[in-house]
C-alpha cells in the first residue's frame, strides 16, 4: 500500500517541479525610489490600480501612500483603498470595472457587484429607518424610489446597470430585464382589486419601462373618484391617486357612462423628466367597473451618474431635477411597444386569466362611507391641453397637479 503511494506521488512532484515559473515584471526590478518618482506624477486611482500588479509592490506603496485595506489586500475581494476619499475610490473602482466583463459599479455606494448574482440585489422590501439601517446606499435610495412610486416594484438599480453593461458587451439581457418586470395582484381592504404589472426593454440604447395599474372598483360605486387608490407618475406630477384625477382636470365617467367613454386627455407627459402617462376606463358589466393607469418611463443608458432620466426615478436624493427636458409626445410609448402610440391598446396587456381573477376578487359592494361621496365637491384647477397639465386661471394659488409652483 505504502509502495503504490509513493509511486503515485512521484508524477506530482515532477509536475511541480517541471512546472514552469511566470517572468518577472522587469518594472520590478527597478529601485524604489524610481518607482515612487514615476508614481509621484500619477493619480491616487493609478497608483492603487498600480499596486495590484504583485503583493511585493502593493506592500512597497501601501507605506508610501497609505492604502491601507481591512487587513491584507485581497485581489479576489476586490477590495479598494481604504483610506481614499469618495471621488478618488470611485475612480479607482472605474478603473478596475473596465476590466471585469461582469461586475458594474453602484456609484452611491462605491462597490463593485458581479452580475451572475444579480437576484441577491433585487430590492423588495420597503425601507424602514428602524430596520433597514444595515442597508447598502444603492438598496436604501431604490426601496425609497419604489415607495413613492417614483419606479414599480422590483426595479433595481444594481439590475439596470448590470442590464445596460451586457446590453453594450452584445450578451444576454433576458435574465436581467425578467428581474426588473413584475406581475401581482392585490385585495385592498378600502374595496377594490389591484392588478400591477410592469416590464422592462433596452430600445434605442436605453432602459424603457412600462408600468400598468388596473384598478377594478365594485360596479355599485357610481364613480371610482371617491377611492383612495394610489398609482406612480413622477416627483413633478401631483396627479398620483384616484383623489387627484377631478383636481387635475381628468374627467371620470360615471358608471352609466363607461362603455361609451373616450379618453379624450391621451398621453399626459411632464416637462421635467422622461416619463408618459394615460388614464383609462372600461367597464365589466355586473363584475365592476376599471381604471388603467399606464406609464411609460426613459431611465437612460446607465453610464453616468449624473444622467437625469436615471436620478429623477431614485429617492432620497436632494438634487435639483427641475431642468425642462424636450421629447415629442408619445415618443417613450412608440419607442417601447413599437408602433405609434395612437395604436396603443390600454386594455391589450391584461389577459383573460387576469380578467377572471379581477372580476372575482372584486367586492360586490363599495364602503357605505365611500358610495356616499360626491365628485362635485372638488373644483378642477387645471386642465390637460395637449397633454401637459395646465393650471387654470381662476384657481389662484393652492394646491398643484406641477409640483414646480410649490417651489
Amino acid at each position: 500500500m505504502n509502495t503504490i503511494q509513493r509511486k503515485s506521488k512521484r508524477p506530482a512532484q515532477r509536475h511541480i517541479q517541471t512546472q514552469p515559473t511566470a517572468p518577472e515584471s522587469p518594472f520590478l526590478n527597478l529601485p524604489l525610489e524610481l518607482i515612487y518618482l514615476i508614481t509621484s506624477h500619477l493619480p491616487t486611482e493609478s497608483v492603487a490600480c498600480l499596486s495590484l500588479c504583485s503583493h511585493h509592490l502593493y506592500s512597497s506603496l501601501k507605506t508610501e501612500y497609505h492604502l491601507k485595506t481591512d487587513s491584507s489586500f485581497r485581489i479576489d475581494n476586490l477590495h479598494p483603498p481604504r483610506d481614499a476619499d469618495s471621488m478618488t475610490m470611485n475612480t479607482f473602482l472605474h478603473l478596475l470595472e473596465r476590466d471585469l466583463p461582469l461586475h458594474i459599479i453602484y456609484p452611491h455606494c462605491n462597490k463593485l457587484h458581479y452580475t451572475p448574482l444579480a437576484s441577491r440585489h433585487l430590492v423588495t422590501e420597503r425601507y424602514s429607518p428602524t430596520t433597514s439601517q444595515t442597508w447598502t446606499k444603492c438598496r436604501t435610495r431604490d426601496s425609497l424610489g419604489q415607495g413613492i412610486q417614483y419606479t414599480p416594484p422590483h426595479f433595481t438599480s444594481t439590475i439596470f446597470l448590470m442590464a445596460m453593461k451586457a446590453y453594450r458587451q452584445g450578451r444576454d439581457t433576458t435574465k436581467l430585464l425578467r428581474l426588473l418586470s413584475h406581475k401581482q395582484i392585490n385585495e385592498d381592504p378600502e374595496g377594490f382589486v389591484e392588478l400591477h404589472t410592469s416590464e422592462a426593454r433596452i430600445r434605442n440604447d436605453s432602459l424603457l419601462v412600462r408600468d400598468q395599474m388596473v384598478f377594478m372598483l365594485p360596479a355599485s360605486l357610481t364613480t371610482p373618484f371617491s377611492l383612495p387608490a394610489e398609482f406612480g407618475s413622477c416627483k413633478h406630477v401631483f396627479l398620483s391617486s384616484m383623489a387627484d384625477l377631478r383636481f387635475c382636470g381628468i374627467y371620470v365617467p360615471r358608471a352609466e357612462e363607461m362603455d361609451d367613454h373616450v379618453n379624450k386627455e391621451g398621453i399626459i407627459y411632464c416637462r421635467y423628466c422622461y416619463m408618459e402617462m394615460r388614464i383609462d376606463f372600461k367597464s365589466y358589466g355586473k363584475a365592476g367597473n376599471a381604471m388603467f393607469v399606464t406609464r411609460w418611463m426613459d431611465i437612460g443608458e446607465g453610464r453616468d451618474v449624473n444622467d437625469v432620466k436615471w436620478k429623477v426615478r431614485l429617492g432620497g436624493g436632494n438634487e435639483w431635477l427641475w431642468d425642462d427636458v424636450i421629447y415629442p409626445r408619445g415618443s417613450i410609448c412608440s419607442a417601447f411597444e413599437g408602433r405609434s402610440s395612437d395604436d396603443f391598446k390600454f386594455d391589450s396587456l391584461i389577459t383573460e386569466q387576469d380578467e377572471m381573477e379581477l372580476c372575482a376578487r372584486c367586492p360586490l359592494a363599495a364602503p357605505e362611507d365611500e358610495d356616499e361621496k360626491d365628485e362635485d365637491e372638488v373644483e378642477p384647477a387645471y386642465m390637460v391641453t395637449e397633454g401637459r397639465l395646465i393650471m387654470l386661471p381662476s384657481t389662484g394659488t393652492g394646491g398643484c397637479c406641477d409640483r414646480s409652483h410649490q417651489l
